[in-house]
């Protein structure tokens, strides 16, 4: 895992927790909350691939769903 896609996994991770695993909600906070990011952080997760990203939900998403 990259640095940047360790970097957007903690910050999703924050939210999903906070939102009860639902995914929807998280990625709208996410979105609403990029802000919130420091400048490196920011920097780290704008050069990740669509590929990167993706990877990073479907191991929350995997994680979530062994919750259940």
């Amino acid at each position: 895992m990259t640095v940047g896609q360790k970097v957007y996994r903690q910050f999703v991770l924050r939210s999903f927790e906070e939102h009860q695993y639902d995914l929807g909600r998280t990625l709208t906070w996410c979105e609403r909350h990029y802000h919130k990011l420091s400048e490196p952080e920011r920097i780290a997760m704008n050069h990740l691939s669509v590929k990167e990203r993706n990877e990073v939900l479907l191991e929350i998403i995997n994680m979530g769903l062994a919750k259940y």
